[in-house]
Order: C-alpha cells, then sequence, then structure tokens
C-alpha cells in the first residue's frame, strides 16, 4: 500500500500520501477526519467472508502480531478497542505521511471493525523511510540503527511477537538481518512482507528474498493479480490489495489506495486466525497450511502470486497436523540465504556474536576463545558447549 509499498512516497506535495499506489487514488466519499472507517469501507472484508470467521469466534485471540512501519495513531477512532502497544526501541521524527501508513496497516490487522484479526494483541515497531528521521537514541556505538530490519525484527522476537509484518522496502543485505531471519525460522516465528508496487522483479530486494520469508503480492478483489503488484522468486502467496480505505494524516481525509503494502498485514491475520483455531501446530505446519490450502488453477507456483491466493477458511477448516514439520521456505531457489546450515549454525551458537545485533536469547558456544575479551560479544558465551560437539 504505496505508490511503492516498499518505497514509501509522499503523495501529499510529491504525489499524493503515503499509501498512493501505483493505480490512481480515489477519494472516499464522503471524505472527512470526523468519519469512521467500517468493514463496509473495506471490499476485502466481505471478499474474504471475515464475517463469518468471527461469528465462529475466530479473531486472532491469543496471538501476538509484530507490525514493523510507520507510528501507529492509536487515538484513530477505528482502533478503539484494540490492544496495540508501541515497542520501538528508540523515537522517530515521522512524518504524516508515515503515520498514514502505519496507521493503516495496524487497523487492517486489528479494527475492531474490519481488522483481520481484531482480538490479537499487536506490537508496533516504528522504522524510519525516506520521509522521516531516526532519532539520536537510534544510533548505537559501532553498531546499526536501533531501527533497521534486524534491530527490530529481533526486537519483536524479544517482545513475545509470533508473527511479524512488514510492508517498507528495504536493500538491506547484511549478516545481521541473515541471522535476524534465521533466528525467527528457528525459533518458529513467521514474518510475512509486501514484494511491492513498482510491477517489476523484485527478487534481489526486500525482506521477501529472504529464506522463510513470506513474500506477498497483491490481486484485486477479483482474484485477478494487480497489474501494480511487483513479482520474484520471494513470492509465496497473494492477497486483495485494494481497495483499502484509510486515514490520511496529509489532508485530513479518508481516501481509497491499492498496493501489497496492504496484502501482507493481510495474510499475516490469515495466519493469526490459523493459529488460534491450531494452536499445536508448529510454524512450519502453518506454512504448509498457508501453500497448500490457496486458490491456485494450477496446483504450482508461479513468480507473480507464488502457490496462490490466500484462503483463510481453508486455513481455519484443514487441520496442519497432516503436514511435516518442516519450513516449505526454506530453499526459494537461486542461492536463497540463510540456508539450512546457517539455521543449525545460529541454533548450535556458533555464529560470530559479532555479527547478530539485539537478540537477548543468544548465548555463543563455538570455539573463538577470542570472544570471551571481544568488546563486540555483549552475549553470554559459553566455549566449547554447542550441541554439535557433543554428537551421540
Amino acid at each position: 500500500m504505496v505508490t511503492s509499498p516498499r518505497t514509501r512516497v509522499a503523495l501529499s506535495a510529491a504525489c499524493v500520501t503515503a499509501l498512493a499506489l501505483a493505480t490512481p487514488i480515489v477519494e472516499a466519499s464522503p471524505a472527512s477526519a470526523a468519519d469512521t472507517i467500517t468493514a463496509a469501507d473495506q471490499p476485502y472484508f466481505a471478499y474474504y467472508h471475515l464475517d463469518q470467521a468471527r461469528a465462529k469466534g475466530y479473531t486472532g485471540k491469543g496471538v501476538t502480531i509484530a507490525l514493523i512501519d510507520g507510528p501507529v495513531d492509536v487515538s484513530a477512532p477505528e482502533l478503539s478497542g484494540a490492544t496495540i502497544t508501541d515497542k520501538s526501541p528508540c523515537s522517530v521524527s515521522a512524518s504524516a505521511d508515515s503515520n498514514s501508513h502505519g496507521t493503516a496497516l495496524a487497523s487492517l490487522l486489528v479494527a475492531q471493525s474490519y481488522g483481520v484479526a481484531p482480538d490479537a494483541t499487536l506490537l508496533s515497531y516504528v522504522n524510519t523511510d525516506n520521509t522521516s528521521q531516526a532519532g539520536s537514541n537510534c544510533k548505537s556505538t559501532g553498531g546499526p540503527l536501533l531501527t533497521s530490519n534486524a534491530s527490530l525484527i529481533n526486537h519483536a522476537i524479544n517482545d513475545g511477537a509470533t508473527i511479524i509484518t512488514n510492508a517498507t522496502s528495504t536493500t538491506d543485505h547484511s549478516d545481521a538481518l541473515k541471522w535476524a531471519v534465521a533466528r525467527a525460522m528457528s525459533q518458529g516465528i513467521i514474518i510475512t512482507d509486501a514484494i511491492g508496487n513498482e510491477g517489476r522483479d523484485e527478487t534481489q530486494n526486500g525482506l521477501s528474498r529472504w529464506s522463510g520469508v513470506v513474500g506477498v503480492s497483491a490481486v484485486d478483489i477479483n482474484g485477478t493479480r494487480a497489474t501494480y503488484s511487483s513479482w520474484g522468486q520471494g513470492v509465496t502467496t497473494a492477497a486483495v490489495g485494494g481497495p483499502v480505505t484509510y486515514r490520511d494524516y496529509s489532508s485530513g481525509s479518508n481516501v481509497q489506495t491499492y498496493g501489497s503494502s496492504g496484502s501482507a498485514p493481510i495474510v499475516a491475520g490469515f495466519l493469526a486466525l490459523a493459529r488460534q483455531k491450531w494452536p499445536d501446530a508448529t510454524a512450519n505446519q502453518l506454512l504448509q497450511l498457508l501453500v497448500h490450502t490457496t486458490v491456485n488453477t494450477d496446483g504450482g507456483w508461479n513468480q507473480y502470486t507464488g502457490y496462490g491466493l490466500a484462503s483463510p477458511a481453508s486455513m481455519i477448516n484443514t487441520d496442519p497436523s497432516q503436514y511435516p514439520d518442516e519450513n516449505p521456505l526454506a530453499d526459494k531457489g537461486g542461492g536463497t540465504s540463510p540456508t539450512p546450515d546457517e539455521i543449525r549454525q545460529y541454533a548450535d551458537g556458533i555464529v560470530d556474536p559479532s555479527e547478530i545485533i539485539y537478540d537477548n536469547s543468544y548465548t555463543y558456544r563455538g570455539l573463538d576463545e577470542t570472544t570471551l575479551t571481544s568488546t563486540n560479544n555483549p552475549y553470554p558465551t559459553h566455549i566449547g558447549t554447542s550441541p554439535r560437539y557433543h554428537t551421540k
């Protein structure tokens, strides 16, 4: 959901607003800041029959979702009654456009009227885009910003999130991000990511490029691939990208937009419903459930909609215990990382501590004794205790 949901562009002056997409923006009618957005304003709500899910008690209750995006205005009328906590590790001076974006995505998840998972607990983490600025307390000595993707993913896991959703652009290919994703895969945390709205191949860009991450492209309310949606090797599934009505903090009006920025949290919401319904399923089995229950005419994978259109009804009604406890996204082709061996390295505690940031669960158990005195090692260190050294 942004003229390029992967690159937030200020729509107000330059284009139209942070949520504007490749398609023209259409003002809602009537458009007023006083209007409360309802399910009637969100076509995806009826498309996915979310009223029926709610009637059966599937609301994401007991599930904690993390949103990495702009700030969330918890005073927005549509978010009244939602459980939202800002867990950002530092202060960010964010624009009105960034505020619009973050509030919109939070609403798609937990708005009491039209959120996919209205009873889920939402933790928000403010990152930076080209319209906002990180505060002085976001800088760490010799390390990456606290607002980096690796930092925010690790902070979200530290805080207990089991599903993380991201809809902003990144070209970060760092070791720190690789190990954050490896941690998520090792500890059963699912990440969804918007593939983008530039209508181009995004195989090398964004979180979707990483193994294990659920890359989400956009379709319209007829289930047809949206022409603005990007594609690539990282796409796992697709969901409705619009029209989505959101509160524009630049103009003071409610407007409509389209984009995969909306598709990614919608799929995160589906996973929350499935987690609530199937509490004993592993994260790997939930991912298996996602890719095996899609609406897909040919039954295969393609770079535009992945394994097909996500289906919340099928996910709720299909027991994931029939699927193996294996991550179906562990190898996206083309040498994607982290590899299964790298995930084992993380789990076994033999990754160089200097490459891991803000991870409160990591203990170094390798053989490098210099880590005992290294100023780049903030983690507990127990030399030679990795399980790989004590196999039967």
